[in-house]
């Protein structure tokens, strides 16, 4: 008893040590910069001189971010982008992940085309954009021009920039959504598309009343993923329009690299970060408590 008791112990402590790399790095690039954030955004430290500043000013900086139209306004394109992100990226994976799960001709070479965007430098994929979307040499305006129609500015346009670069997000990253669900998609019994076609159900009815029940954990499982990521739009506003024209592309995030970087307001853009990671656990707590209540009820 004593001996399985002491490599019970001796087990433990080995797995504490194969954690322990994990839990360090976790603590130090993860725990310590958000409570450090929450000590300056207290603090005054909003220039170069004061960038270590301990000056204790309560709740000021809040006072300037809840008072500033331009913070506001990166809010509310922050909710544009991440509306038009969570649909359009969830029906796409979905369907898309419907129609891959069929067999056909080069469905593996169809498949592979779709992840490369995912692994892509985003950079990268913003030049391509930029020169597609060019309103006055771009390919895509060449073609509205060859069928004698007028195209959008796209990226230049403060109706188009933000909707257009929401878009561009979702196609690069469509492909987790249809990945996942496609691995969801092999759990499902074919004997119940079978009983299906025996009843006489059209393809519709099977994806009604079949493919979408079952894959519904999955769904919820994706959507807090999803709702995360799309409040997550710094990278892809930089690659297209480094928050243009004339901040209608500026979102929260790109806003708050901004203020802390570029205009050195470190402790407001500290608390602008405490804003808005606050926001989002109160969503993801809202929409864990429906998806609670829902688990309940099935």
């Amino acid at each position: 008893m004593k001996t399985i008791k002491q490599s019970k112990i001796k087990q433990d402590k080995l797995a504490y040590l194969f954690i322990l790399p994990f839990v360090a790095v976790f603590v130090i690039f993860k725990i310590v910069p958000i409570l450090y954030g929450l000590f300056i955004s207290f603090l005054d430290r909003n220039s170069v001189k004061k960038a270590m500043s301990t000056a204790f000013v309560g709740f000021k900086n809040f006072q300037k971010v809840f008072t500033s139209d331009t913070f506001w306004k990166a809010f509310g394109n922050s909710l544009v982008f991440a509306i038009i992100y969570i649909v359009l990226r969830m029906v796409l994976g979905f369907f898309i992940a419907i129609l891959l799960n069929k067999r056909f001709r080069g469905r593996t070479a169809v498949r592979t085309m779709f992840y490369m965007p995912y692994v892509t430098n985003v950079i990268a994929i913003g030049i391509v954009f930029q020169y597609l979307l060019d309103p006055f040499n771009g390919p895509v305006n060449a073609i509205f021009k060859a069928l004698g129609m007028e195209g959008p500015l796209w990226l230049l346009s403060p109706t188009f920039a933000l909707p257009v670069t929401a878009v561009v997000a979702v196609w690069i990253a469509v492909t987790f959504n249809v990945i996942t669900i496609l691995a969801a998609l092999q759990d499902i019994p074919q004997s119940l598309y079978e009983v299906a076609d025996i009843e006489g159900a059209n393809e519709w009815q099977k994806i009604r009343y079949i493919t979408f029940p079952l894959l519904i954990p999955t769904l919820f499982t994706l959507l807090t993923l999803v709702i995360i990521a799309s409040f997550k739009s710094y990278n892809i506003i930089m690659a297209l329009t480094e928050g243009g024209p004339g901040g209608a592309s500026r979102t929260l995030s790109f806003k708050i690299y901004e203020d802390s970087f570029l205009y050195n307001y470190y402790s407001v853009g500290a608390a602008e970060s405490v804003f808005f990671a606050t926001f989002i656990v109160i969503i993801n707590r809202v929409f864990n408590r429906i998806r609670s209540s829902w688990e309940s009820r099935n």
